[in-house]
């Protein structure tokens, strides 16, 4: 039996059950049992599946979505401010593939960007609160989910949005509750 994600089991029915004395049938026990188990693998799969919404396709079994451009309104990128240092800013800007803008999404929820994690900056759950490139951390405010093309804080649940809705190279890009438009929504 193979289920999604490459998972599978072998199982093997016989007609007499190991030690029987009279040499009766436990058919419909092993089927049964067979059952309970297919269930539960596809339950597992599909557990799987629900939290793999959270984050890009992951081709890499080595714990990391590669480093790609993430773009947003009018085409623009996610693009830290100037190099990547910690504490600089996260901007949108025009694509060019700078390792500034090349981002690599982690299966703990980091989104991370030349060595650096994308942080709500102070932790701050106010809407219009920055996001910066910061040293790794761990925290929850470095914590990134992605569903429907937003990109959610662990922390907060606010998205990713361009600053006053303006897709314009250099806006800066903030953290606001979700609305579902166009300025918070982002492909990869």
């Amino acid at each position: 039996m193979w289920v999604d994600g490459g998972c599978g089991g072998r199982f093997k029915l016989t007609t007499e059950a190991a030690g029987s004395r009279d040499g009766s049938s436990n058919v419909g026990a092993a089927i049964a049992a067979a059952a309970v188990i297919a269930g539960i693998a596809l339950i597992a799969s599909k557990d799987r599946k629900d939290r793999d919404n959270d984050r890009p396709d992951d081709p890499d079994p080595g714990g990391s979505w590669g480093a790609h451009e993430i773009r947003g309104q009018g085409g623009l990128c996610l693009d830290i401010e100037g190099s990547a240092r910690p504490g600089q800013g996260l901007i949108v800007f025009n694509c060019h593939n700078g390792s500034n803008q090349r981002f690599e999404w982690r299966r703990n929820g980091e989104l991370r960007v030349a060595g650096l994690c994308l942080d709500v900056a102070d932790r701050n759950d106010n809407d219009g609160a920055r996001v910066i490139a910061f040293d790794c951390n761990g925290q929850s405010n470095q914590r990134w989910r992605a569903r429907d093309g937003q990109i959610r804080s662990e922390s907060t649940g606010k998205c990713l949005d361009i600053e006053n809705a303006r897709a314009r190279p250099g806006q800066a890009v903030i953290m606001y509750r979700c609305t579902g438009s166009e300025n918070q929504r982002w492909s990869w």
